[in-house]
């Protein structure tokens, strides 16, 4: 290869090359958890960390999503949120599916139980899924009294 096309070549590379880096930093960083004080920063980016179909509000039943959303955000910010008469999204008790309690809790018990398992064994599903239930009617315990609330509201007798 001569001088000039071994400079021509480079000349092509170290753009693309830099592009592929800045493409990938963007990526890994909208990927990355909020920092400690996204909620006094950009509240906004909390929001959207939770918007239904991102990474925690994955498929809530549908009418749920503004719920979903509302407790991610509620639990990532608890200091953030109140009760207000504009929005009583905020208001409704732990065993009100449309309110964002019921979700801050479901977040907060999917945490404490370490997720569910991907691929994992029968076994570890099953311990999982205790681990679960047992966590969210321990925090609202109105819960029990709800036949099935663990299931999506079309799938529950």
């Amino acid at each position: 290869m001569t001088r000039r096309k071994k400079l021509f070549a480079a000349a092509i590379a170290l753009p693309v090359a830099a592009a592929v880096g800045v493409g990938l930093k963007v990526r890994r960083a909208a990927s990355d958890t909020l920092s400690a004080d996204a909620c006094d920063k950009d509240l906004a980016a909390v929001f959207e960390l939770c918007e239904a179909g991102g990474e925690i509000c994955q498929k809530p039943p549908e009418g749920q999503e503004e719920a979903c959303q509302a407790g991610c955000v509620m639990a990532r910010c608890p200091n953030h949120v109140a009760c207000t008469e504009l929005d009583s999204i905020w208001c409704k008790p732990c065993e009100e599916e449309q309110g964002a309690l019921y979700w801050r809790i479901l977040d907060e018990a999917d945490g404490h139980c370490g997720g569910p398992p991907p691929f994992g064994s029968l076994a570890r599903l099953n311990e999982y899924s205790r681990c679960y239930i047992a966590e969210v009617e321990r925090t609202c315990p109105a819960l029990k009294e709800k036949p099935q609330w663990y299931l999506p509201p079309d799938r529950r007798k």
